[in-house]
């Protein structure tokens, strides 16, 4: 996969398009296929792929065809931009023909999903030849693209290769527009990887000696760069490929929390892009209200036909989140301006979740389920069950969005200190109401009923990452996270190993979930349990290091760890996925124990020993307006010449 801004192609591992075998591939325009096929053909059939590598900003196949060897670079910039070098490299003469098939069908990716059936099904564009490639056009406005191939000629050709013969020929997809056309390659090549060399120096860059953890941030880094869009607000990380390619609420501001040590500039597109469409009326089809975080943003058919809101507001954790990040924004940066900037958006927030999220007066944020049943993290249908499997009754009120809830509570106290009543009203209803004293654990929810939803999920970590639980009842909470039934090696399940439902390969009743263990092991440390924290995130870390690519997925499958085995992927996720990729930045910032106060000046480093690595390098680390310096071997830090008002603390 490559994306540029809104653009993403998904391919095989011989750069064809396939879209009739493989139902996610294609050229995409956010929520729209504009390329369905696109195959090189040399004597009748398919080359066979020999290797491929994914750089920052484009791809490279190494393909052979009999005699003939073929090399693919492509990158995208305004289009896909591919550069087809074909040669032979034999003492004999090769005669073959060359044929180039495109189509498009204009595809919804809701359709695809199988989320918006009421699309009629997507047949193929007609093509019209030209000169030097061709045109499809779809039946609605703005579906059109255009190939363009160099030299010009007929897509077929006989082509007969000496030996030693090298054939170049370019091939430009692009959005059929007035200022549409063919790219300087090599041009608009080093103008994209100028911009990940860019994204990189603005980036903070942490270094161990172990390779494996190194390559790992790597390519985490190089995947939120990939994934971010550009708007009016700055740059926003989509949600994942392929499915999830448009801004997402929830997930975006965890993953801009997670990179703040990194790139700051990550939150600050985030908070500004959400707050700018910060609901503001009520809507029932949309389920905008006053002061609701979006869920997400879609656009092309589905929501040009009325089947879908272009905007949905249809999630209950995003807007308590959205406050967290701000705060958690400002620890870090120290930008108050930002924090005045949007002070009216956190109050709008926090208006919705008294008004609108409690819908019965009883302190807590509930949801009665809209287009989405189940509007938390875990948004699939039969993800919130009673432990005998029974569908609770609704409105239900989640763990960890209280836990969300409280967080934004305490932050916000700073500058309107009525609300740390409020908070600790919270905590002690909280307390009372979600602890399942025979469990020694915190229920998953509260039913409609006000019965506590008795399963044992992981739910609860996010519980320790906003201190909600007092000491006694975060050490049985972190007691259990590692727990057999509940910690496979690789992580934490989402549900635990002894509930009639669970299933390793379920998306939210047993898998792992990369984001999920990560706020575990920051709740873990934050509550005071190092051992439990290090273990959970070398896990994890571990787990990432062993998938293809060094790269962190949306989930895996929840089966027990084997000694030379990785993780098993979970067959439709998303990777790359933004809140996966920022998640090992996120174990980072467990390990080494940091924590920002950017109003006194001052960031905490407090190392972990761990087997991950002995020794890190840490250079431009974002802290107050400044970029920090320090190396960490074992336990000891050693920081580097530091701004004036700035100070480290290592205790």
């Amino acid at each position: 996969m490559v994306k540029n801004d809104r653009l993403f192609v998904v391919s095989g591992r011989d750069g064809s398009i396939r879209a009739t075998e493989r139902a996610g591939d294609g050229l995409w325009f956010a929520d729209t296929r504009i390329l369905s096929e696109y195959r090189l053909l040399i004597g009748g059939i398919d080359p066979v792929p020999v290797g491929a590598v994914m750089e920052d900003g484009s791809a490279s196949f190494e393909l052979g065809a009999g005699d003939l060897r073929v090399s693919l670079v492509r990158y995208l910039d305004g289009g896909l931009h591919d550069q087809i070098t074909i040669t032979n490299p034999n003492e004999a003469t090769v005669e073959e023909d060359l044929e180039l098939k495109f189509a498009s069908d204009f595809a919804a990716m809701l359709l695809i999903r199988g989320i918006a059936p009421e699309l009629p099904p997507f047949v193929q564009a007609p093509a019209t030849e030209t000169a030097d490639g061709l045109v499809m056009a779809g039946d609605r406005p703005g579906q059109s693209s255009r190939v363009i191939v160099r030299p010009a000629g007929k897509l077929k050709r006989r082509i007969r290769f000496e030996p030693g013969m090298e054939l170049t020929f370019l091939v430009d997809v692009v959005p059929q527009e007035p200022s549409a056309g063919a790219s300087d390659f090599e041009a608009g090549l080093t103008r994209v990887k100028a911009e990940y060399r860019r994204w990189k120096a603005d980036s903070a860059s942490i270094r161990t000696d172990n390779p494996e953890v190194n390559e790992l941030l790597e390519r985490s880094l190089s995947d939120i760069r990939m994934l971010c869009d550009l708007y009016p607000t700055g740059i926003y990380p989509a949600g994942g490929l392929p499915w999830y390619a448009v801004p997402f609420g929830r997930d975006q501001l965890i993953t801009s929390m997670g990179m703040l040590p990194v790139n700051p500039e990550i939150a600050r597109g985030v908070l500004r892009y959400l707050a700018a469409h910060q609901g503001r009326r009520i809507d029932p089809d949309s389920e905008e209200q006053p002061g609701k975080i979006l869920h997400e943003v879609r656009t092309g058919e589905v929501v040009e036909r009325g089947l879908w809101p272009h905007v949905l507001y249809g999630t209950i954790d995003a807007t308590p989140l959205f406050v967290c990040a701000l705060a958690e924004s400002v620890a870090w940066t120290g930008d108050v301006a930002l924090f005045d900037e949007l002070w009216p958006a956190a109050e709008a927030a926090l208006e919705w979740c008294a008004k609108y999220g409690d819908v019965d007066g009883d302190g807590y944020i509930e949801s009665a389920g809209g287009r989405v049943r189940n509007q938390g993290w875990k948004d699939s249908d039969d993800s919130l069950t009673h432990a005998d499997s029974i569908d609770p009754p609704r409105p239900a009120a989640l763990c960890e969005v209280q836990a969300y809830l409280y967080r934004a509570l305490v932050a916000m106290s700073e500058r309107r200190p009525e609300l740390k009543e409020r908070a600790a009203e919270l905590r002690r209803r909280f307390n009372r109401d979600f602890w399942l004293a025979k469990e020694k654990y915190v229920a998953q929810a509260i039913d409609g009923g006000k019965r506590p939803v008795a399963a044992i999920t992981s739910n609860p970590g996010h519980c320790l990452w906003a201190g909600l639980l007092p000491r006694d009842r975060a050490a049985d909470v972190a007691d259990r996270l590692l727990s057999p039934e509940m910690f496979n090696g690789w992580g934490i399940r989402t549900l635990s190993t002894q509930a009639i439902n669970y299933n390793p390969g379920s998306y939210h009743n047993g898998s792992v979930w990369p984001f999920d263990t990560a706020m575990a092991a920051a709740g873990l440390r934050k509550s005071g349990f190092p051992e439990h924290a290090e273990r959970v995130a070398r896990a994890l870390m571990e787990g990432g290091m062993a998938m293809p690519l060094r790269r962190m997925p949306e989930l895996w499958r929840a089966d027990e760890r084997e000694p030379g085995r990785p993780p098993t992927d979970y067959a439709s996720s998303c990777t790359p996925q933004a809140w996966s990729a920022a998640s090992g930045y996120s174990l980072i910032t467990t390990l080494l124990g940091l924590r920002a106060d950017a109003r006194r000046g001052v960031l905490h480093v407090a190392p972990l020993e761990t087997k991950l690595w002995r020794r890190v390098e840490v250079s431009g680390l974002h802290f107050n307006g400044h970029r920090i310096d320090f190396s960490v071997d074992g336990k000891q830090v050693k920081v580097g010449k530091l701004p004036k008002g700035i100070e480290v603390e290592t205790v």
